[in-house]
């Protein structure tokens, strides 16, 4: 803990000195989110940050731009601050009037992931990623992993991404992700449809061994429909093998003000299913709390309250 707080005031005294500066400019934000959580399973009650789903999140974020080159850095704990570490840590640029961006470090990057489920990420994977935007709405390239120990020049380029983003104005965005560091290759992809004011429509697919689709493939379906302050959706995912796995869980949400009031009904393969409501309420635009319960099919009683905090 002593050695996060050094830190800290280290970083904001460069954001001090940095200040006086229009440009270049040192960006300093931080996220909080804890809570308690009592599991009748259990009989335990417990410190618990669900919207993180971790113990209690604790995060800093500093990012220092110079026109089209910066550098961004995530210290970050998952445990009220006990063993923080560095999950991010990374040079990035425009070149070409901003049709390449290079990334190099600890990444951060969502940008050929799903958009439900985030499958195909690099936040935390070290190595090098190159984005290639040669015409509106499409974005493709390749991320290399690099380790302090290193791989030969052949390891190195066989561990690599190959990924692209298309998105089609007023129609949908398209991706494709092929991971080819894993021992058979996994393929991610996603279609989000875009066409339909007020629709959310997102089909996901991901697939861990292409030389056996059957057994590896995992779908998921989410739509919502909002139709002023009330929402109403379902997200639905199949798991292929075997045995097969899927469910369907419908949900509804409703904002009134500063209130809003959730609630999703999971039914699942194997006769699994959970009733989970919840309340938000937003303080301000840096904070909000969440309290929230869950019961299920093994009669498990769930209830908690979740703080978060930005600054």
């Amino acid at each position: 803990m002593k050695k996060l707080i050094v830190l800290l005031l280290a970083v904001a005294m460069v954001g001090v000195a940095f200040a006086q500066d229009a440009a270049p400019a040192l960006k300093l934000s931080g996220y909080l989110n804890t809570g308690f959580k009592y599991d009748s399973g259990t009989d335990l009650v417990k410190l618990w940050g669900s919207y993180a789903g971790q113990i209690s999140r604790l995060r800093l974020n500093a990012a220092y731009t110079n026109g089209d080159f910066g550098v961004n850095f995530r210290y970050q704990s998952n445990d009220s601050a006990t063993a923080p570490s560095v999950t991010q840590a990374l040079v990035w640029g425009n070149l070409f009037d901003k049709m390449v961006t290079f990334k190099a470090g600890k990444l951060n990057d969502y940008t050929w992931a799903t958009p439900y489920n985030s499958f195909g990420n690099f936040d935390g994977q070290t190595g090098v990623q190159v984005q290639v935007k040669p015409i509106s709405g499409l974005n493709f390239g390749v991320f290399v992993p690099l380790t302090a120990a290193g791989a030969t020049p052949t390891n190195t380029f066989k561990d690599m991404s190959i990924a692209g983003k298309y998105s089609a104005a007023g129609l949908a965005d398209f991706l494709v992700n092929l991971n080819l560091g894993t021992a058979a290759n996994a393929v991610y992809g996603s279609v989000n449809v875009t066409a339909v004011e007020n629709l959310t429509a997102i089909v996901e697919a991901k697939i861990t061994d292409i030389t056996d689709v059957a057994n590896t493939l995992y779908l998921d379906q989410y739509v919502s429909y909002a139709m002023g302050d009330l929402s109403v959706g379902a997200y639905v995912d199949q798991t292929f093998g075997t045995p097969f796995g899927w469910s369907v869980t419908p949900e509804v949400d409703y904002v009134m003000g500063d209130v809003e009031l959730y609630a999703s009904f999971m039914v699942g393969s194997g006769s699994v299913w959970s009733f989970d409501p919840s309340v938000s309420y937003t303080f301000n635009e840096k904070s909000s709390v969440k309290t929230y319960a869950s019961y299920d099919n093994t009669s498990t009683f769930t209830v908690g309250s979740s703080l978060v905090f930005n600054f």
